[in-house]
C-alpha cells in the first residue's frame, strides 16, 4: 500500500507540470483546475491499477 501511495506522489507532480506546460503551449490562458484534475485522476488510476496487479500476482 505504501508503494502505491509513493507512486501516486511521484506521478502527480510530473503530470501536473506536464499538463500546465501543455496548457501554456496550446491555449491562450492557463487552466489550473483542469491540469490538477487530470493529473490527479491519471496518478490515482496508475497507483490503483498497480496496487490491483500487485495483489493479484501475490494471490497466484
Amino acid at each position: 500500500m505504501k508503494k502505491a501511495i509513493l507512486k501516486f506522489l511521484i506521478y502527480f507532480p510530473i503530470f501536473l507540470i506536464g499538463n500546465l506546460i501543455s496548457n501554456i503551449l496550446f491555449k491562450p490562458q492557463i487552466n489550473f483546475l483542469t491540469a490538477f484534475s487530470t493529473a490527479f485522476g491519471v496518478s490515482l488510476g496508475i497507483a490503483t491499477v498497480e496496487l490491483y496487479i500487485t495483489k493479484k500476482s501475490k494471490e497466484v
